[in-house]
């Protein structure tokens, strides 16, 4: 699939430049072996970030319990460690400490600031909020489908749903 989206574009590319320049055969297979190199550097490097975390979360684990552990339950604690840090990495938002620091009354670059950009930034076409900020993710390890709303008037926080929450924080 991935090559298929970068030999997409490069078929239009070269079909573009193709009225000023032809592209021999030997120049596209060229390119062609370049993009399979870069996704095997990619996959092996996928493969160590992968190693990395799975040693980090071990190591942060007590010895004790490594060491007491079945095999079973060593392997869910390293996925579980590494589907928080995939989560955190990803969706910094879904972590409620981080919605702790949002306060009525702050404008939406400060809000940014804090909780990164959001997914969705929409106009309201309610006359008492001018400005919706969503953020929409799935968490890792269950597919369940997060969302977070914020609300501004006049460049100003009047509502937060933190996500999670089913009432709205209204100032």
């Amino acid at each position: 699939m991935k090559r298929l989206l970068l030999i997409l574009p490069l078929s239009m590319i070269a079909s573009l430049s193709s009225l000023a320049q032809e592209v021999t055969r030997e120049e596209f297979n060229t390119l062609l072996q370049r993009i399979d190199a870069l996704e095997r550097g990619l996959s092996s490097a996928r493969n160590l970030q992968m190693e990395s975390l799975a040693t980090e979360a071990i190591s942060q684990m007590p010895e004790s319990q490594v060491a007491g552990e079945s095999r079973e339950s060593l392997i869910e604690e390293v996925v579980t460690r590494i589907q928080k840090r995939e989560e955190s990495v990803n969706y910094p938002w879904m972590e409620l400490t981080q919605w702790d620091g949002v306060r009525k009354r702050m404008s939406s670059e400060q809000v940014i600031e804090i909780l990164g950009p959001p997914t969705l930034d929409e106009p309201s076409l309610h006359k008492r909020k001018d400005r919706v900020f969503t953020w929409q993710g799935r968490r890792v390890a269950t597919g369940e489908r997060v969302e977070a709303i914020i609300r501004f008037y006049k460049n100003k926080v009047i509502e937060i749903e933190p996500p999670g929450d089913k009432k709205p924080f209204v100032f």
